[in-house]
Formats: C-alpha cells, structure tokens, sequence
C-alpha cells in the first residue's frame, strides 16, 4: 500500500482537496484544536543543506525584471488596460515559449528561464500582480488523475490551481467571483476540469511550501522536508496536504506517535479527510492496531463527498491490492459526481468481475464504451464486453 503525497506540477492531475466529514467535525462550542508539537529533535540541519527560502525570495523579481515590466506597461497600447490585463498581456508575452517542465522555480528564475510548473507559473503570475498593486486569488480544480512518481511507500499525484486577477479591490468584496471584473489564467486546463474550493494568500503559501517538501521527500532529503513543512504551517495550520506530510515525515523518522497526532488533528481541523484517513488507516495497520484500523477504514468507507478524484485513486489502490469490495465503493463514489470518466466504469467493471457480478460488469463496460472517445479505448472495452458476453 502507498501512502498519497500531493503536490503541484505541470499536468492535469489528481486532486485531493475534499470537503468534511461529518463524523469528525468538532461542534461549534467546542474550543479549537491546538496543533500537535513537532519532534524537532529527529530533524537536524545539516551545516551544508541550502536554507529553507524566505517567502520574499520566492516571489521577488529582480530589479531588472521589474524594470523590465514597468517599461512594458508604460506602452501606450499597454498604458490604457486596466492594471489585471496589463498583468495578462505582460504574461502572454512571457510565456510564449515557456517550456512546461516539473520544476519548481522562484519567480525571478521561472521568468529568467521560460521554464517551470504550474505551481511555478502561479507563483510567477502572483509576483507580476504584487508588483502592480493587483489582487490575486486563487481557485483549486478538480482535474483527471495521473500518479506522478511513484517509490516504495509514496505515490505523488498533483492539484491544479487556476489564478482569478481583478480589476478593483477597492470594495473589500474578498474572495467572490462576481460584482467584479476579472481575467483568469488557467495554463492547463482541460474540459473536463472542474472548479473546486477558492483559497487565499495563506493556503496558497502553503501549497507552495507543501510542494518544495515533496520535491526534498522524494529526494530523500528527510531533515529538508521538515524544515520546509515547519515553513509552511506558519502560514496555515488547517491545509491537510501539508499536515499529512508532516505526519510522513514523523512516521519515516521512527516517531509514529507524532505522525498519529498530525492526523487526529487535521482530521479535526481540515475540509480534506480522504488522503488523511487513508494514510492513517495505513500507518495504525502497519502498526497492527486492527481495531483503530477498521474505525478508521469505516469512517472512510462511509465519508460522502464530491470533490471525486480522491475516490477514483482510492478506488485503483484498493483494486490493485484486490479489496475489490472496497474499490466497488470508492469506484461508484466517483462516478457519483463525475460520471463521464470512462477509465473509472472500466476499474469498476473489474472489481465488480472479480465479485461475481457479471451483469453489473457489463453494465458499467458500457458505461465505458459510451463515454469513450479515442478508437483505442473503445476497441479494448468492446473486446472485453464481448468477452463477457461470451
């Protein structure tokens, strides 16, 4: 079993960001949940590690890019935009040879390259915005899975942000999408994209902390990870991604219990329970805590939501280690609330098979063949409808 990480790079790809379960949500009166103190102790620096980035050298620009976009928004054609399309237009110029790799950059390096990931690119977008007085808010999407990399206990998937700049900020109005005039950049998206949750600045640093952590994770950098998620949680304490890290990285030093208490408490405090609950019920099974374990597998078995593709990737996991039954569920959670995604009728139609449900098996490859669109999917569903039927 692989425990889930997430970050944000350059493809249409899982998301993981749900909303609440109702079995952990605290009452309004209850006092809010304080956050697990972190076993610095395991995670020493050492003297030649490259320090944690300060957020300011993220997303500062040199002084002659600056210049540079002054300049380009001094231009008469330029100059009578409103100050969100002088960003867009300055951008367009800039990313028409930009090269979509999986690295995350600053965002004086990502625009002295031509080169990065999303999470990159909305780093770079928020630079050009800060740095014309332009209000920034970003907007995560619920896109198509794809696993990332995958080691011997971590599969990496990715989320998706698209960035909303507006013309006026001037009323106060937050975070709303309408009342006021905006201009989106969405650099990969797909028409299957769905929006999901808007975030603010906090979260948003956040995620860009929880990605630099998952690139040093998969580098075996244990001490840099931790250094980096410390960074993160002093802008957010209620992002699970980045709380499920910390809980990876406790676990991967040997400190179970602290990994444990990460998770109890995001489950408490974070609008994403998929990941949390999975990965928890892996580590209380590893440590052969059967009954917490099953409470546990219970709770995620019974959890409605309808931010899908953390089912549909729960749903391959468990039909890869053959708890079919449970990849039934997680499977037919999925297409509750996205019922076009073939590849999903598909895994359905297996672990349905694999019970004994041949009608249902059949039923859901014709699922499949109607929403398939490429002759190549098409053909493998036909062969394997005319197989059952045979």
């Amino acid at each position: 079993m692989k425990r889930i990480l997430q970050r944000v790079v350059p493809v249409i790809a899982a998301l993981m960001l749900m909303t609440a379960c109702s079995s952990n949500i605290s009452s309004a009166s209850s006092p809010k949940p304080v956050m697990p103190q972190m076993n610095d102790g395991l995670f020493v620096s050492k003297s030649d590690e490259t320090p944690v980035p300060t957020l300011e050298r993220l997303m500062a620009l040199t002084s002659e890019q600056r210049e540079d976009l002054h300049q380009f928004v001094r231009r008469e054609d330029i100059a009578q935009l409103p100050k969100n399309k002088q960003v867009r237009e300055y951008l367009l110029t800039k990313l028409v040879n930009f090269n979509y790799e999986g690295m995350n950059h600053p965002a004086s390096v990502a625009l002295a390259k031509g080169s990065g990931n999303c999470m990159t690119l909305a780093i770079l977008t928020y630079a050009v915005a800060r740095e014309l007085g332009v209000k920034a808010v970003f907007q995560v999407m619920h896109t198509q899975p794809m696993l990332l990399e995958v080691t011997s206990d971590l599969a990496v998937t990715s989320d998706h942000v698209r960035t909303f700049l507006y013309e006026d900020d001037s009323d106060n109005k937050g975070f709303t999408f309408s009342g006021r005039s905006y201009v989106v950049f969405d650099y990969f998206s797909d028409r299957y994209d769905r929006g999901g949750k808007k975030i603010g600045e906090q979260q948003f640093i956040g995620m860009l902390y929880r990605n630099l952590a998952a690139d040093a994770l998969l580098d075996g950098e244990l001490n840099r990870a931790f250094a980096l998620l410390k960074a993160g949680v002093q802008y957010t304490q209620e992002y699970a991604p980045l709380l499920n890290m910390l809980a990876i990285v406790h676990r991967r030093a040997g400190d179970d219990e602290t990994a444990k208490e990460f998770y109890r408490y995001a489950l408490n405090v974070s609008e994403s329970k998929i990941t949390l609950l999975n990965n928890y019920h892996y580590l209380l099974t590893m440590n052969g805590e059967v009954e917490a374990a099953e409470r546990v597998k219970s709770q995620l078995l019974a959890l409605e939501d309808t931010s899908p593709y953390g089912w549909y990737l729960m749903g391959k996991e468990a039909l890869d280690e053959g708890d079919n039954q449970s990849a039934k569920i997680y499977l037919k959670k999925f297409l509750h609330n996205t019922p076009y995604y073939h590849r999903a009728y598909f895994d359905l139609a297996k672990a349905q098979y694999a019970l004994g449900e041949s009608a249902a098996a059949k039923s859901s490859l014709s699922q499949a063949l109607s929403y398939a669109e490429l002759p190549e999917s098409q053909r493998q569903y036909q062969a394997k409808l005319t197989w059952l039927n045979q």
